[in-house]
């Protein structure tokens, strides 16, 4: 069974026992014009921690090829605040 989903991001990953749950979201409208966006869950797929650690092996290739073909940019990180 093969099926194709959209999502706009990751919510958030959570591990349970020996698998993690990776909650999607998409974005909808504010009912506020003026404001931003406002994430609304899409659906979860629960996967072997063993796959979370494969997945995360394969996605330094993948996010070199997406900077190599323009479509993505590296983004610059912030300075991090100085403390004394």
């Amino acid at each position: 069974m093969e099926e194709t989903r959209y999502a706009d991001g990751v919510t958030d990953i959570v591990i349970v026992g020996p698998t993690a749950r990776v909650r999607f979201h998409m974005l909808q409208p504010n009912t506020d014009p003026k404001g931003p966006p406002q994430a609304q869950r899409a659906f979860t797929v629960v996967m072997p921690v063993e796959a979370v650690a494969q997945l995360s092996e394969s996605l330094p290739k993948l996010i070199q090829q997406l900077l190599d073909s323009g479509r993505l940019k590296k983004r610059v990180a912030a300075p991090k605040p100085v403390t004394n």
